[in-house]
């Protein structure tokens, strides 16, 4: 049985039938008066059935189907090794869209194939290194809670900042026996992640099993409990599984100064056949802030780049510095951070071209360490919406669309794509984990990198 879609309310009240009187005869060509729209008639929540209700694991209901998975992108065969991103296969991208993205040893065992395949072999290089890292991280995160399941080691992972904060601030928000809590219920098992369903608790007690969320039932339970302190509702915050697509863009960076041979003698002015010499780019996926002014990468970031012609014996320097710019975060701090000159351009996939006609330089900030899914990833800055049209549709994909031209003047070009009525009026989707079974590559009985298909 699929899960309720509206909370229980009472039945309508008695009322008029709502049929339109008629006060006598009318004339047959006289013109009908406009109707009036119909007022909606206020449902009030039935406690009764909600009470009853509360006790239902609609978790339980739900059918655990795996998701369906994208067929595996495949590229022609090429002569030699394809380094530069315009002379790849038309269409061509590093995703695997029939991957799972935490699917490591299936991810590390596509980059092996591809490097083989001589298209952007540094591309994937990089993307094993970090998948290795990453796989190293989970596994001993994974360690320190034997039994469980990924998603709620990492809730785990996120519950104890939360309670580590609420117990520095003296608990002025009577929140720690309900993380305490929480965390003693995803340890025992009697707890999991479960996709849009979520759970309520005041001063440490549960008071349902796992339900999707509603407005007015949160609203009715909440002020019940007088929950302006103490209470918390378990499932609408908390990491996802990989970073959204949505909420990302890919931006290429170069730095802009000639690569030096390993060994410290002086590279050539020019590139082969006496060409200006072009430094070489890589893609990297930013998050897409608003808020961001300035664009912020990782130190990581810069030896991708200083090294992407290291198999030629070449490395790039450091990029040039800027200075120390005071970077002001939403909670009030001022952050110093260094900057430094990289530039900057963006590839269109579908046009198989880069959007901008010359690549720009631009300030950014370099962060110590790597880029993670947990929060630090890198901002985008305001460059993209300085240098292009962008637009949104709501049409529930949360995608950012990018122009290099108007799309408000389209002259047969695309445009951005409409909404339908249904999703103009779908209810806000919240962030959240998938179930275990959405993660068929931790199945001991499916083979590593077995399509899904």
């Amino acid at each position: 049985m699929p899960p309720r879609t509206n909370p229980p309310r009472a039945a309508k009240g008695d009322g008029k039938d709502g049929k339109r009187k008629n006060g006598g005869d009318e004339d047959a060509g006289a013109a009908h008066p406009k109707k009036k729209a119909k007022a909606e008639i206020p449902q009030v929540l039935n406690e009764e059935l909600l009470a009853a209700d509360l006790n239902v694991d609609y978790s339980k209901r739900r059918k655990k189907l795996r998701p369906q998975m994208p067929k595996k992108q495949q590229w022609a065969k090429v002569q030699g090794v394809i380094t530069e991103r315009e002379n790849a296969p038309k269409g061509w991208n590093p995703d695997e869209p029939d991957l799972m993205p935490d699917d490591f040893e299936s991810q590390i065992d596509r980059c092996i194939e591809r490097i083989a395949q001589n298209i952007m072999p540094h591309v994937y290089q990089n993307k094993m290194n970090d998948f290795i890292t990453r796989q190293t991280d989970r596994d001993a995160l994974m360690a320190g809670e034997p039994g469980l399941t990924w998603p709620v080691v990492q809730r785990l992972e996120n519950l104890k900042v939360t309670l580590a904060w609420l117990v520095a601030e003296n608990d002025i928000h009577n929140m720690v026996d309900t993380v305490n809590a929480i965390i003693a219920n995803y340890r025992s098992g009697e707890l999991d992640w479960c996709p849009d369903l979520v759970t309520y608790w005041h001063a440490g007690v549960q008071l349902c099993l796992p339900r999707p969320f509603h407005w007015e039932e949160y609203r009715y339970i909440h002020d019940k409990c007088q929950g302006h302190v103490g209470f918390w509702v378990e499932g609408l915050f908390g990491p996802r599984p990989g970073i959204s697509k949505t909420s990302m863009v890919r931006l290429s960076l170069r730095i802009p100064q000639t690569a030096q041979p390993a060994t410290g003698a002086p590279a050539a002015k020019n590139g082969k056949g006496g060409k200006p010499f072009r430094p070489k780019s890589y893609e990297f996926p930013f998050m897409d802030d608003t808020g961001a002014t300035h664009m912020s990468l990782y130190e990581d970031d810069v030896n991708v780049l200083r090294n992407i012609d290291a198999n030629d014996g070449y490395v790039y320097p450091m990029p040039r510095c800027l200075g120390v710019g005071v970077l002001f975060v939403a909670d009030g701090r001022q952050v110093p951070a260094i900057f430094r000159e990289f530039e900057v351009n963006m590839w269109s996939t579908d046009e198989s071209g880069w959007m901008a006609t010359n690549w720009e330089p631009i300030p950014a900030t370099v962060q110590p360490g790597r880029s993670t899914r947990a929060g630090a990833d890198r901002l985008s800055g305001s460059w993209v919406r300085h240098r292009f049209y962008t637009g949104t549709c709501p049409d529930q994909s949360k995608r950012l669309w990018v122009f290099n031209y108007n799309p408000g003047i389209p002259q047969g070009q695309r445009t951005l794509p409409t909404a339908t009525s249904a999703q103009l009026i779908a209810p806000y989707r919240y962030p959240s984990l998938q179930p275990m079974t959405n993660f068929p590559h931790l199945d001991p009985n499916m083979a590593t990198g077995q399509s899904l298909i």
